[in-house]
């Protein structure tokens, strides 16, 4: 894989976080009402969208460490962003008895296409990295890493707390 083409799935990961994050329920841009939603399913889809979110986080210093794997799981990621985005624009699920507001629709539809090349590059970067044995080495944790891993738990605790709540209550 050529040196620039690296950096592409970072910043498609991040790119990816960034525009599920905007869409929060209760924030200014998700105001559907998921009411009608079980409690617990609605919180099993927001733990599920906070973990791909924080995962993606994660994922993006281990792609900068070179592991295999973090490529794969970027992928699945990818493909995660695309289904997420893809049943809710073909209002699969959620379903909401409030119409889609247009700034969610063009965000939604941005983060599908994001999740094409993402679900791509990821592909192509780990069959590039899976080839180099230096792979399987060296474990790239640190203290200030695990620091970050610890803080992103507990705000992703929040986030599904706070959503699941919004949520309900729109």
């Amino acid at each position: 894989m050529p040196k620039y083409e690296r950096y592409f799935v970072p910043v498609l990961l991040f790119l990816s976080c960034a525009l599920l994050s905007v869409l929060i329920p209760g924030g200014l841009i998700e105001t559907r009402n998921f009411s009608q939603i079980s409690l617990v399913v609605l919180g099993a889809f927001n733990t599920f969208l906070t973990t791909l979110g924080m995962l993606s986080i994660l994922l993006i210093y281990f792609i900068f460490h070179d592991r295999a794997w973090a490529f794969l799981l970027a992928g699945l990621c990818g493909f995660g962003y695309f289904l997420v985005y893809a049943l809710d624009l073909l209002k699969i699920f959620p379903i909401s008895p409030d119409p889609m507001p247009h700034t969610l629709y063009i965000i939604e539809i941005l983060g599908l296409i994001v999740s094409i090349p993402l679900m791509l590059y990821a592909s192509k970067g780990f069959n590039a990295e899976g080839d180099s044995q230096e792979n399987t080495t060296k474990i790239p944790y640190s203290k200030k890493f695990i620091l970050v891993a610890v803080l992103l738990t507990l705000a992703s605790i929040g986030i599904i707390v706070f959503a699941t709540n919004a949520a309900m209550s729109n």
